[in-house]
């Protein structure tokens, strides 16, 4: 599996490069950004399209990464509670079993039901040697 994992990667970045190596002129064609909030006005300098994708792809990862950190906190939270929940319950199963061996009783068999052992005859050494 973790071939296939290695040969996936290699093959999306493949076509990830073949793309950009195609439209080679627009990735290096320079642009701006403008950000017009009404109460804010804002206007990079020339760069590169290559430069504003990259800029979006790594602030795009830093948003999954901050919203999965937060999730993994909670789980992390979650299963620190379940451990403490189970430990208490393998507590209490564990003295209640205490408790129900000091209280067994033996109990005695039914003489209704006995089992007769019927006395097993061996064979002769000699007749099992002849079967081998």
């Amino acid at each position: 599996m973790k071939k296939v994992k290695i040969a996936f990667w290699i093959v999306v970045f493949g076509f990830v490069g073949l793309v950009i190596f195609q439209n080679k002129d627009f990735f290096m064609s320079e642009s701006r950004l403008m950000i017009d909030l009404g109460f804010f006005y804002y206007e990079t300098p020339f760069l590169a399209n290559a430069v504003f994708f990259v800029a979006f792809f790594l602030v795009g990862i830093l948003i999954s990464y901050f919203s999965s950190l937060f999730k993994h906190f909670k789980d992390a939270r979650t299963i620190k509670t379940l451990k403490a929940k189970e430990t208490s319950l393998v507590e209490t199963v564990s003295s209640l079993e205490k408790q129900l061996t000091a209280q067994t009783v033996p109990v005695e068999p039914s003489p209704t039901a006995t089992i007769e052992n019927e006395p097993i005859e061996d064979e002769p050494v000699e007749a099992v040697a002849e079967l081998k």
